[in-house]
């Protein structure tokens, strides 16, 4: 460590305790700042209160903001060209600028996108075709079937008994592939979409249920002006409210075998790495409300005053801010040790996006809690913006897989590779 020359106060990134930002990171750090507080907070703010239905109304102010997001040139086809060395110092910082203007529509840009940038990895022209313009969606929950989708090796399954084999189905011919059933109701972008990406069971031929009681599966890309397919109302939620969410239901939905994504054999593979992004985004989703509530709290503790003087003048406030933001570089540090692992020789593996995501959304709702009490009973107010943060970060610690049965996978993954010989020594 050098010494220092001169005493001074630190110099602190947009990102906290950056030592290494690039010009280039730096510059999109900034143009995505100034999206968030100009295009994605006022648009929120107008959402927010909104029945759900009115929310993706033809008048709704989403579909300006959807456009407006596409103008900013972030796609699947841009995110692709960075490859894994930029792609991990990239994500982290895209997904925390854009929740810290509002997680929702953070959400809805990027879930909207998915068939699409799925289209467009596998390389096939007719899939790049038909997909690669259309809105989106990703089902892989189900109604009856919620923390047995992500989990395939059947950890948590009873001795003797069976998982789930879904409330969606698929039925694999030798040129369709005919879908039944619903998914479940919280199905991002699901009342906006025009085609899905579905994680489903399957049966190849030989039934859903595999021996060992978890079920076949298959990955495919559908369009959703096919014949059967009905799209559900948006859901009331809690919290963010400016993503529409809601149920598909498939009546005997009939898929060119062609536009299976991956087979039987590689069904977990891909459901596996798609939850492991999903949830690593889903912590930086996290980091960028809990940055949004500091802000926020911090600069009323400089307002307002109590007892003669600013907040911040009385040290239990200081205590507070200082807990606050030594947990979002916390936040930040868990989700970037998650992104550096994935995009590694090592990665990517779900147990490091289930280290960042329940760490990330756990720290960040302590984060928010403590804005809240600092704003005291204003805090409790609807049109007090860290109240929607609370109720943004609720839907979070659920988001990506619930932060109990995420952990219990994690523990999982860990027996597993600790074993004898393979373990750190005693």
């Amino acid at each position: 460590m050098r010494s220092a020359g001169s005493v001074a106060g630190p110099r602190l990134e947009f990102g906290g305790l950056d030592a290494d930002v690039t010009d280039e990171e730096r510059q999109l750090q900034r143009r995505l700042r100034t999206f968030a507080l100009e295009v994605m907070r006022p648009v929120a703010d107008r959402l927010d209160p909104m029945p759900a239905a009115e929310v993706t109304a033809p008048s709704s102010p989403l579909w300006r903001y959807l456009d407006d997001f596409e103008r900013l040139g972030i796609g699947p086809s841009t995110l692709a060209a960075l490859g894994p060395d930029r792609l991990r110092r990239t994500l982290p910082l895209l997904f925390e600028e854009l929740a810290y203007g509002d997680a929702g529509l953070a959400v809805a840009a990027f879930t909207s996108k998915m068939p699409a940038s799925t289209a467009l990895a596998t390389g096939n022209a007719e899939l790049i075709e038909r997909f690669g313009n259309l809105r989106g969606c990703w089902i892989a929950i189900l109604a009856d079937r919620g923390s047995d989708a992500i989990d395939h090796e059947g950890f948590e399954l009873a001795a003797g008994s069976r998982q789930s084999e879904g409330s969606l189905q698929a039925v694999m011919g030798p040129t369709e592939v005919v879908l039944t059933g619903v998914s479940s109701d919280w199905i991002s972008c699901a009342p906006i979409a025009e085609c899905a990406l579905i994680h489903c069971p399957a049966d190849h031929g030989d039934g859903v249920g595999r021996p060992d009681g978890g079920v076949n599966g298959v990955a495919l890309l559908v369009p959703f002006d096919l014949p059967g397919v009905e799209r559900g109302p948006p859901v009331e939620k809690i919290g963010q409210r400016s993503l529409p969410t809601g149920h598909v239901r498939f009546d005997h939905v009939r898929v060119p075998r062609s536009y299976i994504v991956k087979g039987r054999e590689d069904f977990y593979a891909s459901m596996f790495a798609t939850h492991t992004s999903g949830a690593m985004n889903v912590a930086a989703v996290a980091t960028g409300i809990a940055r949004a509530a500091f802000d926020r709290a911090f600069g009323y503790a400089r307002e307002r005053e109590q007892g003669g003087v600013p907040l911040v003048r009385h040290q239990l406030v200081r205590w507070r801010l200082w807990e606050m933001w030594r947990k979002l570089e916390i936040c930040r540090a868990a989700v970037r040790r998650a992104a550096a692992y994935n995009f590694s020789a090592q990665g990517p593996h779900i147990l490091s996006s289930i280290a960042a995501k329940t760490t990330a959304t756990k720290t960040a709702h302590e984060i928010v809690l403590d804005a809240q009490q600092i704003f005291g009973a204003k805090g409790l107010a609807r049109d007090a913006i860290v109240e929607r943060l609370l109720r943004d970060l609720d839907v979070c610690l659920i988001q990506g897989g619930e932060n109990h049965a995420l952990g219990l996978q994690g523990a999982n993954w860990l027996l597993q590779s600790y074993e004898v010989g393979a373990g750190l020594e005693a």
